[in-house]
């Protein structure tokens, strides 16, 4: 799992929040209130749950967090009949009014510079555009653009720089939640910039790397990493998105086409639960969640997009279905097995997020363009929101960049 944040950090007393509109209070005994959605000023601060550690690490000591004010919660038998809908525990945001906390436990971009995760400040030298990035074994590995659609993997030292080993042709990277085993895949093109077909995946550790040819591949997108075994969508056709589902057991080399997903997008934690993006009715386009040995649809959606898990797979964090402009109005997060919206989250630009561990979410945002943007993290469970990076203006809108989500 990845690194715990036992609580949201505050150091002062009362601290400025945003109301949650449903779902239950942190603190004990705490009243609640009728809003729907509302901000509220200073709040005490009360105790809560420590989630489970990242294997490897120890969790940071606890500390108070803002606890939040909540509607009662909807009854348990069915309302009766002409009772109004419950709102989604709705949970507005001030970027303003939100309390200092920690920095980001797991890998972002701050400009050229790779911070977060396991080991110190990687920066990455050059102006070549970079495309993913991810911690490995305290270095950088980061997908570098080549030309006009090119593109390279190379490992990034944080007192060398930029080592001799490159490999061409990288479109997708992807480690596991203790960054000690990274996975990758390559999409190479012709120099009219169309797909080119034979690609390969590797997967590697510290002590091995290993390699699988794919000569019939259009592209070979690697999704998940789980211990020996590497999840990846094979591209079938090379001018549509339709892909196969396949998971490569790298000691055996064996190689298992899972059943019934058409274009594969992310895998969980545990290769249990995968999202298959899915054509829906007047050329809009949906997200359902299957099981992986199965191929069960376990439920879909029209209104998400479906854009990655929490470590311990029991959540999905959402954003709409259709993109505006580089943000987003909210991100929601939906329980993974029945598809109930468990929390969202309004009142900014949402630019991208990721989950920082089972109970938090990471994300970039802004109250619009040539506004301060930062990362701040949420909890899922009170809805509670901190800062992880100070608000800080930038040319660049992108400069602040999440690397645990799918792109």
């Amino acid at each position: 799992m990845r690194s715990g944040n036992g609580v949201l950090a505050a150091a002062m007393a009362a601290v400025a929040v945003v109301a949650v509109a449903g779902g239950g209070a942190l603190a004990a005994g705490r009243k609640s209130v009728t809003s729907n959605s509302a901000l509220v000023g200073p709040l005490a601060v009360g105790p809560t749950a420590t989630p489970t550690p990242r294997p490897g690490t120890t969790s940071p000591t606890a500390r108070a967090t803002p606890s939040t004010v909540a509607t009662t919660p909807p009854p348990a038998t069915p309302p009766p009949p002409g009772t109004p809908t419950p709102t989604l525990p709705t949970v507005k945001v001030e970027l303003a009014r939100l309390p200092q906390g920690r920095a980001p436990q797991v890998v972002y971009l701050d400009g050229r510079v790779v911070k977060g995760g396991l080991g110190s400040d990687v920066p990455v030298p050059g102006r070549q555009q970079i495309l993913r990035a991810a911690r490995y074994d305290g270095d950088a590995l980061v997908v570098l653009e080549v030309g006009l659609g090119g593109s390279e993997l190379v490992r990034v030292d944080s007192h060398s720089g930029i080592e001799p080993e490159r490999v061409a042709d990288v479109a997708s990277l992807v480690s596991n939640a203790d960054e000690d085993t990274v996975a990758f895949g390559t999409a190479r093109s012709n120099p009219d910039h169309t797909r080119r077909k034979g690609n390969v995946v590797h997967w590697r550790n510290n002590y091995e790397d290993r390699k699988l040819d794919r000569p019939g591949d259009w592209e070979s997108k690697v999704l998940a990493v789980v211990g020996e075994t590497v999840y990846f969508a094979a591209l079938t056709d090379r001018d549509g998105p339709a892909a196969t589902l396949n998971s490569w057991h790298t000691r055996s080399g064996k190689v298992e086409k899972l059943r019934s997903f058409k274009t594969p997008a992310g895998v969980d934690f545990q290769g249990a639960n995968g999202v298959d993006e899915l054509e829906g009715a007047d050329q809009t386009f949906c997200s359902a969640i299957r099981e992986l040995g199965s191929g069960k649809q376990l439920w879909r959606t029209c209104e998400h997009s479906l854009d990655g898990f929490t470590p311990d797979g029991r959540t999905v964090f959402a954003t709409p279905d259709f993109h505006a402009g580089g943000s987003d109005p909210w991100t929601s997060a939906i329980d993974t097995a029945t598809g109930t919206v468990r929390r969202q989250w309004t009142g900014v630009q949402f630019l991208s997020a990721t989950a920082e561990d089972d109970n938090h979410l990471l994300m970039v945002v802004a109250n619009g363009e040539r506004t301060p943007g930062a990362i701040i993290r949420c909890s899922i469970d009170s809805g509670a929101c901190e800062l992880a990076t100070k608000p800080a203006r930038t040319a660049e809108r992108d400069r602040l960049r999440l690397m645990g989500g799918w792109g």
